[in-house]
């Protein structure tokens, strides 16, 4: 802290020393003069005219001297002046046109900063706690409804809760009695359950000698049918034997032909046939017997035939109806599987009933227990019923009191808004309410500390204008892409009465016109579209002026000598190409200024170390920075990584908490801020003044600028 403190006092002027010097030499050598004469001493003429010589020199230089303090003071009076009329929003006094009065012009800038501080921060708290007390009101009248509608049913829950009563004590004895007969049930389905178990083993058996007599009527079937072939095989034989005795029957006949045959020949020989004769004879007996015992074969044979027959018919009859019997059995057989197999199912459903009527027993019993501990609580919560009926209306109380707090908080907080707006740090609504419902949007990037100041300025203004029939929009986008173009599109094509967004958007200037087409307002902050563009106003930092201030802030931390490189963006963006041209009109006039390199950077502070680390390497003689756009820490640490703190000074735009302890720190020299609260909140006032009035604003409104160095910032 003593080096910074050394610091603060080496960057004061001397003014005020030279004054004071040069009016002691003006009057040491006017009374030396006057003294010499009194005294008669002999002065020569070009002594004393030499002496008013240097009296007049000495003269005119505290003459310019106390012209230049005096127009400092003017200045510091003028902006003291304002700053006693509630005009805040002023920018900083430039120390260096201010000499002599450094310590004022430091003690103003911050007394106003802080101030302006202390009210931006209160105007953030305002909506804080506006939107907070908001809530806590809802909440509170949705609890005071809730609490009423409570209390107002709380008598009807003690007389619930005497019927619940009531109710869980005949539940409790239906509870029991259900009990008792699912343990009947119980044991009924075990008595089932055994019963079951020795039908399955009856029926087991039963299949077994089923299987037997399967088997039996098997062994029958089979001899059946094997008595069928014999029986057959019996007849074929018999019908043999019947043709054999029609071939007998044939040789009988011959052999009644042949004695026949023989007697006549017999007949003819005479004497000598007479012993062919008997031969004759007895064949022919032998044939008639042999004939008569053939016909009484085939009629034992025809009658064998003719019951074999019937036999045949009976037993092809009996495998018939055997096989239809078998197929019957086969029949009653499935069956009986079928319900030994239902049994086996019987029995395991029934052991399944038995558990679950087991398990019901358990659990009604669970529930006789829970039945009673519900009674008691039954019992319980009706005696404690106007306890809590006390309490509601207590607490119906206590509601109505924080209620009243709420309502004496957001009175105090209107009085705070009330106050605020005696300080003129903004542009203020018109009393004047639209007559409809207004639209208004503002589009805006939120991936810096900056715009972070941008959304809290378009916040407060929001809730500025809550009462005055307009919804404000606010979007804000960490990351910027065709999106914030496109968000722009949509506001134009829902017809928003006003879109607010900045001027460095691409396809800014085509936007404008599709907007006009539909006679919708547009405004520009931070950056204003390109000349020509018929928007109706910009809000934001003078370009060019802040670009001169950080051009001489670089070239006072240099003393007009060295090297300086500038680190922007893409010079198609006007804020750079306009910052970027001041700086060169600066440094250009400085004979030993010079500029080494320009370092065209995105605003990722990564990148930007890479690329300063990469200057500082290439240019040795790099003694200053001027960074137009983000990665302000990633630059400063480029610097400290080098061991070129106090060596490379650094002049930036824009500043957060980090940058002024960088500042503290000595790696950077100045930021130059832009007012991001002002510029988030006058254009939506602005353009909701243009919607209901119909007057124009200025077309350029710029925001105060402020110049942070060493002597701006408090020690911590």
């Amino acid at each position: 802290m003593a080096d910074l403190s050394a610091g603060k006092s080496k960057s004061k002027s001397f003014t005020r020393f030279f004054i004071i010097v040069i009016t002691s030499l003006i009057l040491v050598i006017l009374t030396s003069m006057i003294v010499l004469n009194l005294y008669g001493v002999d002065i020569s003429k070009t002594l004393f005219n030499l002496g008013l010589i240097i009296v007049a020199i000495l003269t005119c230089t505290l003459l310019v001297l106390l012209i230049r303090f005096l127009l400092g003071v003017n200045l510091i009076d003028k902006n003291a002046g304002l700053l006693s009329q509630g005009m805040l929003n002023i920018s900083d006094i430039i120390p260096d046109k201010t000499k002599g009065l450094e310590s004022l012009t430091t003690a103003f800038n911050e007394m106003k900063r802080n101030l302006l501080n202390f009210i931006e921060s209160t105007k953030s708290n305002v909506i804080i706690l506006s939107d907070a007390i908001d809530k806590v009101t809802k909440s509170l009248e949705m609890s005071f409804k809730g609490n009423e509608h409570i209390a107002s049913n709380m008598s009807a829950v003690a007389e619930k809760a005497q019927q619940q009563l009531n109710i869980v004590n005949k539940t409790l004895a239906g509870i029991q009695e259900v009990a008792e007969r699912a343990n009947n049930i119980t044991d009924t389905l075990a008595n089932i359950e055994a019963f079951v178990e020795k039908t399955v083993e009856i029926t087991k058996n039963g299949a077994e000698h089923v299987d037997k007599f399967n088997e039996q009527m098997d062994v029958i079937s089979t001899n059946l049918s094997e008595t069928a072939a014999f029986i057959e095989a019996l007849n074929t034989h018999l019908n043999e034997i019947d043709q054999v005795n029609g071939l007998i029957i044939n040789i009988t006949e011959q052999l009644k032909l042949l004695s026949l045959n023989s007697a006549v020949e017999a007949a003819r020989a005479g004497e000598a046939g007479k012993g062919f004769v008997v031969v004759a004879q007895e064949m022919n007996k032998l044939s008639s017997a042999t004939r008569e015992s053939v016909g009484q074969i085939n009629k034992l044979l025809n009658n064998i035939l003719t019951s074999n027959s019937k036999v045949s018919e009976s037993i092809t009859g009996c495998v018939e109806s055997f096989n239809i019997s078998k197929e019957i059995f086969n029949s009653v057989k499935e069956s009986f599987y079928t319900i030994n197999e239902n049994t086996y199912i019987l029995s395991d459903d029934m052991k399944k009933a038995y558990e679950e009527a087991r398990l019901i027993n358990e659990n009604t019993k669970g529930i006789s227990r829970q039945g009673q501990i519900l009674y008691d609580a039954s019992n319980e919560i009706s005696s404690i019923t106007q306890d809590v009926a006390a309490v509601t209306e207590e607490e119906l109380a206590e509601n109505e009191e924080i209620k009243n707090q709420a309502t004496s908080l957001q009175n105090m907080l209107s009085g705070i808004e009330k106050l605020l707006k005696r300080y003129r740090t903004s542009i203020m609504p018109v009393d004047t309410q639209s007559q409809k419902r207004l639209k208004i949007a503002m589009i805006s990037p939120l991936d810096h500390p900056f715009w972070e100041g941008v959304r809290q300025g378009a916040l407060y203004a929001k809730t500025e204008l809550k009462s005055k029939n307009v919804d404000v929009e606010y979007i804000g986008f960490t990351k910027v892409d065709h999106r914030l173009e496109d968000t722009i599109i949509e506001k134009i094509e829902n017809n928003y009465d006003g879109i607010i967004f900045p001027g460095f958007v691409v396809g800014g200037e085509k936007f404008v016109k599709m907007a006009n087409s539909k006679n919708i307002a547009v405004m520009a902050f931070n950056c204003d579209f390109a000349e020509g563009v018929d928007r109706i106003a910009y809000f934001g930092p003078d370009i060019y002026a802040s670009g001169r201030l950080a051009g001489e802030a670089i070239a006072n931390a240099l003393n007009d000598e060295g090297q300086i490189a500038i680190i922007r963006g893409p010079l198609e963006t006007s804020i750079n190409r306009v910052r970027r041209d001041a700086i060169y009109e600066v440094v250009n006039k400085k004979k030993k200024m010079k500029m080494a390199a320009e370092i065209e950077a995105e605003t990722d502070n990564s990148k930007v170390y890479k690329n300063t680390m990469e200057a500082l390497n290439k240019f040795h003689n790099l003694s200053g920075i001027v960074i137009l756009t983000g990665g302000i820490t990633g630059a400063a640490k480029a610097v400290q990584d080098k061991g070129l703190t106090g060596k490379v000074k650094i002049v930036c735009f824009d500043y957060d908490n980090e940058v002024l302890d960088l500042i503290r720190k000595g790696v950077i020299y100045a930021a130059i801020g832009q007012d991001p609260f002002s510029q988030g909140h006058d254009p939506i006032i602005a353009m909701y003044n243009y919607l209901v009035t119909g007057e124009k604003p200025a077309s350029v409104s710029y925001t105060r600028t402020e110049y942070i160095d060493i002597r701006s910032v408090s020690e911590e």
